[in-house]
């Protein structure tokens, strides 16, 4: 039998970044802008209201897609404008603001994967929380979450994704919670007992 070849973690993450990049670029440059000028066209030809109305929304939900799986801000702009446009889109999409507070460039990791470790928290917040609001400061070290939950516990690594970040990155994630205000912090030292952390 043949071995399986085995890629190196990088090249995986590459290859991965990359492939969303284009599906994002794709549908915010090549195949909107296709729908773009189909709409300008219909408006001189006086189409229908509602293709027209239709076209509006699938444009913009095309380009809603865009910006959650990669935003283009990334590559060119940096993780802020990144982490920024994606909490425009949590917002429209399930009415929960999302504040980044502060604007440090923190964490010496590579900024895609500081973006996805931002942007899959923010989602497993949404998803498990119930929430309105989630701020977020970066700091040099860390990344705090802070937000208001009426739950005692929450579940924050059903998927296996922090076990995932905590061996990538050799960050911890530490959870406090004061009278229904939630803090997640992640920090790149290893804490106390109490602290979330993977063994597995």
């Amino acid at each position: 039998m043949k071995e399986t070849m085995k890629l190196p973690a990088d090249e995986i993450i590459q290859m991965y970044e990359t492939m969303l990049h284009d599906l994002s670029y794709d549908l915010h440059e090549r195949y909107s802008h296709l729908l773009t000028g189909l709409l300008h066209q219909m408006d001189q030809e006086g189409g229908s209201s509602k293709s027209a109305l239709l076209l509006t929304h699938i444009i913009d939900d095309m380009r809603s897609k865009s910006n959650e799986s990669t935003p283009l801000s990334l590559a060119k702009r940096g993780v802020v404008p990144a982490i920024r446009q994606f909490g425009k889109e949590i917002e429209h999409r399930f009415g929960v603001t999302v504040s980044l507070l502060t604007e440090r460039e923190s964490l010496s990791i590579d900024q895609r994967i500081l973006f996805r470790l931002i942007q899959q928290t923010i989602l497993m917040i949404v998803e498990n929380a119930d929430t309105d609001a989630i701020d977020i400061h970066m700091e040099e070290d860390s990344v705090t979450f802070r937000f208001l939950s009426p739950h005692e516990q929450i579940d924050v690594d059903e998927k296996g994704f922090l076990c995932l970040i905590q061996k990538r990155t050799g960050m911890e994630l530490k959870i406090e919670q004061r009278s229904g205000q939630w803090f997640w912090i992640y920090f790149k030292k290893r804490g106390n007992k109490d602290d979330f952390h993977c063994d597995r």
